[in-house]
């Protein structure tokens, strides 16, 4: 979003707590983004992390910031 002449990033704490859909547990942000990128880098398809939307976007949100 920009507004006048500042654009506004949204910010990720990385020892936030959120509550992961799949685990049905609160998780770390930290942890819930480690899991989502070692699930997808090495095609770990067992893992509930695998192809997560919520951890695609806690990583695109960091990947911006």
């Amino acid at each position: 979003m920009v507004r006048g002449d500042m654009a506004y990033k949204t910010q990720v704490r990385l020892d936030a707590v959120i509550l992961c859909k799949p685990r049905r547990a609160e998780v770390p942000v930290e942890k819930c983004l480690d899991s989502y990128v070692e699930a997808n880098a090495f095609g770990n398809k067992e893992s509930c992390c695998f192809r997560c939307p919520h951890g695609q976007r806690i990583r695109n949100m960091i990947a911006r910031s």
